[in-house]
């Protein structure tokens, strides 16, 4: 109820002038159909504070652990290590999504307001700077650890991370963040934190891609266990981009993003034909 009186004194003092009676009905007619979308970016407030964002990558790290476990389990790799796997990839990965987000998109901010740098639980993200992040941890953790191989651990890293990035992205949704364009279609979320117009939820658009490419990702991997390994990165890095490169037309300013999948998109295709080539098996005991 407090939504709507807030909604209805906007509407009333719209850019601070008073609605005439005619303009107030076509704005309510107008917002009707809309999600009004105005959450708590709040978990819990006491005895501490805990954000949705926050949570959401702890239920990332958590859901990662489980299913990294029943896949080390299925290809009989050590699985005393995954605790260690989970320290790399995590760091790896929230390293380089920052460092991504800081020189892919807002530097000069960051330069101006270096504080700004530290306080992930606000958002600011890059999952092409956290994919360089997975790679490098990757390749350091296998240069210790013998088994998995890179290209059968990525594999491995290929499925977990849509599922992440899935619960991520509800995180974002929670922050009222990463707002899409404005449109008419009657399923868009009208963000009352953001500008009060109504826009495409473009994070519900990529929570619901990474569900799906996590279960497709899944699907073959269990299916298909004699396939060559580091296939099942290379769909994911070809068809999962290309998915989010066209999920970027719904938002604002999404020039810098598809730009930033088109090297990546390549490097899938790259990858499956080496995958191919290369007899790198995976052997089932």
């Amino acid at each position: 109820m407090n939504i709507l009186w807030s909604i209805l004194l906007e509407l009333l003092f719209h850019k601070g002038e008073l609605l005439t009676a005619t303009s107030l009905l076509w704005e309510m007619i107008y917002l009707a159909p809309f999600t009004i979308w105005n959450p708590d970016p709040y978990f819990i407030r006491s005895p501490i504070a805990i954000r949705w964002y926050g949570l959401t990558w702890g239920l990332t790290v958590l859901l990662g652990y489980l299913v990294g476990l029943f896949l080390f389990r299925r290809r009989a790799y050590p699985e005393r290590d995954l605790v260690t796997l989970v320290q790399y990839i995590f760091l790896g990965g929230l390293l380089g999504a920052r460092l991504g987000q800081i020189l892919f998109y807002d530097l000069s901010y960051y330069i101006e307001n270096p504080n700004a740098i530290l306080r992930i639980w606000e958002g600011g993200l890059s999952s092409h700077g956290g994919a360089i992040g997975v790679l490098l941890a990757s390749w350091l953790y296998c240069r210790r650890y013998p088994r998995p191989t890179v290209l059968q651990l990525l594999d491995i890293l290929a499925i977990i991370i849509p599922l992440g990035g899935a619960w991520i992205r509800l995180g974002n949704l929670m922050n009222s963040e990463l707002v899409g364009k404005v449109t008419t279609v009657p399923w868009a979320f009208l963000f009352v934190q953001v500008d009060m117009q109504a826009r495409h939820p473009s994070v519900l658009y990529e929570a619901i891609l990474a569900f799906g490419l996590f279960a497709g990702l899944l699907m073959l991997y269990l299916r298909y266990p004699n396939w060559p390994a580091g296939r099942i990165t290379a769909l994911f890095f070809t068809v999962g981009f290309a998915l989010r490169a066209f999920l970027e037309f719904f938002k604002e300013d999404a020039y810098t993003t598809q730009l930033l999948s088109i090297p990546i998109i390549i490097g899938g295709i790259i990858l499956w034909i080496y995958s191919g080539k290369k007899q790198d098996r995976v052997n089932i005991t």
